[in-house]
């Protein structure tokens, strides 16, 4: 799936009409990209997972200027933050290479 394709995907996700938001997603998408590489130990990601990487990036951007929080309590409602959320996770998890360490 081309960037073009994804950005759309991902402007539907969140509801934004316009192309303003356009260098923040395609930014968002990149760090979502990064992420699953380094969770999944891979060079590259496989087309299965390019859904995964559309929703990591609508949370990531629904996440802006939450920046280094992992909890928040203001007029009794209490927010809490995964680093990675569990359903993300259990996607990428079957596509994790192992490593083997030679002693």
């Amino acid at each position: 799936m081309s960037l073009e394709d994804l950005l759309l995907r991902l402007r539907r996700r969140l509801h934004l009409s316009g192309s303003a938001d356009d260098a923040l997603l395609c930014d968002l998408l990149a760090d979502a990209h990064a992420l699953m590489l380094a969770y999944t130990g891979r060079d590259t990601l496989p087309p299965a997972l390019t859904g995964v990487q559309c929703q990591l990036a609508a949370i990531l951007y629904n996440r802006l200027g939450m920046e280094g929080e992992s909890r928040r309590s203001e007029g009794g409602v209490a927010i809490t933050v995964d680093t990675l959320p569990e359903d993300i996770a259990s996607q990428l998890r079957p596509w994790r290479l192992c490593k083997a360490v030679r002693l």
